[in-house]
C-alpha cells in the first residue's frame, strides 16, 4: 500500500503594457507553509483545545442567491486576488481541448486494460457527464485533439497536454504521483495574453476577472500505473489519478473529504482509487461552469464558526446528511468565521466543524492561500518579483504520503 498526496502548480501570469507571458511559480499545494503556524494562531488553539463541533440542521430551499457568494465554498476552487477579493479562475469558453502524448514507458501497463488515451479520456468524460440526483447541473464539455509529441509542461503555448513521458527537467516535488500546471491570466477585463506555438506568437482576450489559459498534466515517469479494472497490485490507477488532475485543470482545489475526487491523497489499494466523483467534486465543478438549473437544484449552507465569542478562520466545514451520514460538500471559513457552502442538494444536514489539520492542512490549498497572501511564496518568486516578501519553499525530508 503507498499512500500518497495530491499537487497541482499555478502559474501567475506576469502584467504587461499589452501582451502578458506566464512564469512558473514555485510549487504549491505541497509543502507546509510555517507561516501559518503565526498568522492563524487563533486557530491552531482551537485545534490544540478539541475537535469543535457545531451541529445543526438545516432544510435547504429550492433556491440559493445567485450572486455575492464568491468566496469558501463547499469544494475549494482555485482563487485569484482580483479586484475587491478572491475570485474563481475557471475557462471562460467551452469545450476545453485536451490533447495527449501517447507514449508510455514500463512504468505504465496497458495489457489487459485500456490504452493510456482511452483511460484519459473516460476521465475527461467523468467530468463531462457528471449528474446530482439525476440532473444535469452543469455546462461543460471537452474535445480531443489530435496526439501531440510534447512531452513538458509548457505556460506560453495555450495547448493542454497529458504527458506520461516528461523529460529529465521536469521536476516533481518529493512524492509526487502527478501534478497539473494551471496557467491563469487575471486582472480587470479584458486584459490580454500570448500563445506561442512553434515560434509564433497571437494574442488572446480574457474577458473574465481570471482566465485558465493553458493546464497540462504529467504523470512521474519514478511510480507505477495500470490502466487495468481493478489496477494491478502496487499500482496507481491512471483513469483516478487523471481525473483528479483533471479538477484542477478545471479550476478546484481540493476538497477534504475522503471519498471526493479532489481529496488530496491517493493510494495504490481500491480505497485509494477513485474514477466517480462525490457529490462535493459535482457542485465544484457546477457553480464554476452552471447549467440552466443549478440554482434550481440546490441550495446554500451558511453560517459563522466562533470560539469564544472570536471569529475563527480556516475552520474547517462539513454538511453531513442528516438520514444517510454521508459527508456531503465541505468548506473553510473565512476571515471573519463564515462559510457559504453552495450547491448543497435539497434535505437535512448536520454542519460538523473541524480544526483544520484534523483532515488535512492549507498547505493542500494553494490557490486558496494564494487569495490570500499573493505575495507570498508559492504565489510569486521572490527571485522574480520585488514585492514578493516571503522565502522559498523546499522540498520536504519527512513526508510520510505521496500526493497528485
Amino acid at each position: 500500500m503507498a499512500k500518497e498526496r495530491v499537487e497541482s502548480r499555478k502559474l501567475k501570469i506576469e502584467k504587461g503594457n499589452s501582451t502578458r507571458e506566464a512564469k512558473p511559480s514555485p510549487a504549491r499545494a505541497a509543502f507546509p507553509f510555517t507561516s501559518f503556524e503565526f498568522r492563524f494562531s487563533g486557530f491552531q488553539f482551537l485545534a490544540a483545545v478539541a475537535v469543535v463541533c457545531a451541529i445543526l440542521v438545516f432544510g435547504l430551499s429550492a433556491r440559493w442567491p445567485a450572486t455575492g457568494v464568491r468566496l469558501l465554498l463547499g469544494y475549494t476552487i482555485d482563487q485569484d486576488n482580483v479586484g475587491n477579493g478572491p475570485i474563481p479562475s475557471k475557462w471562460q469558453t467551452t469545450p476545453i481541448h485536451w490533447q495527449i502524448n501517447p507514449i508510455t514507458h514500463s512504468n505504465v501497463t496497458t495489457v489487459g486494460g485500456d490504452p493510456a488515451d482511452a483511460a484519459i479520456g473516460k476521465s475527461f468524460n467523468t467530468w463531462q457527464s457528471a449528474q446530482l440526483n439525476g440532473q444535469t447541473v452543469m455546462s461543460l464539455s471537452f474535445a480531443e485533439d489530435s496526439a501531440t509529441s510534447l512531452t513538458d509542461p509548457s505556460s506560453s503555448d495555450c495547448l493542454n497536454t497529458v504527458s506520461f513521458v516528461p523529460s529529465s527537467g521536469v521536476n516533481f516535488p518529493t512524492g509526487a504521483i502527478a501534478f497539473a500546471t494551471v496557467a491563469i491570466d487575471s486582472g480587470t477585463p479584458p486584459t490580454r495574453y500570448s500563445c506561442t506555438v512553434n515560434g509564433t506568437s497571437t494574442d488572446q482576450v480574457c474577458n473574465l476577472d481570471a482566465c485558465i489559459i493553458d493546464a497540462d498534466i504529467v504523470f512521474n515517469p519514478a511510480e507505477n500505473f495500470s490502466t487495468t479494472t481493478p489496477p494491478l497490485v502496487n499500482d496507481f490507477d491512471v483513469q483516478s489519478v487523471a481525473t483528479h488532475e483533471i479538477g484542477h485543470l478545471l479550476g478546484l482545489d481540493h476538497s477534504g473529504i475522503a471519498h471526493a475526487v479532489m481529496y488530496p491523497f491517493g493510494d495504490t489499494v481500491a480505497a485509494g482509487q477513485q474514477r466517480d466523483l462525490a457529490v462535493d467534486d459535482t457542485v465544484g465543478v457546477a457553480f464554476l461552469y452552471p447549467g440552466s438549473n443549478f440554482a434550481s437544484a440546490t441550495g446554500m449552507l451558511s453560517g459563522q464558526v466562533t470560539l469564544s465569542g472570536s471569529a475563527i478562520f480556516a475552520a474547517h466545514v462539513i454538511a453531513i446528511d442528516a438520514v444517510s451520514g454521508n459527508a456531503v460538500v465541505d468548506g473553510l471559513t473565512d476571515p471573519q468565521g463564515s462559510y457559504n457552502l453552495v450547491g448543497v442538494p435539497p434535505g437535512n444536514y448536520n454542519v460538523l466543524v473541524l480544526p483544520l489539520g484534523a483532515v488535512y492542512g492549507l498547505d493542500d490549498f494553494g490557490g486558496w492561500y494564494c487569495g490570500y497572501s499573493v505575495n507570498s511564496p508559492p504565489c510569486c518568486d521572490p527571485k522574480t518579483d520585488a514585492q514578493c516578501t516571503g522565502t522559498p519553499i523546499s522540498n520536504p525530508i519527512d513526508y510520510t504520503g505521496k500526493f497528485f
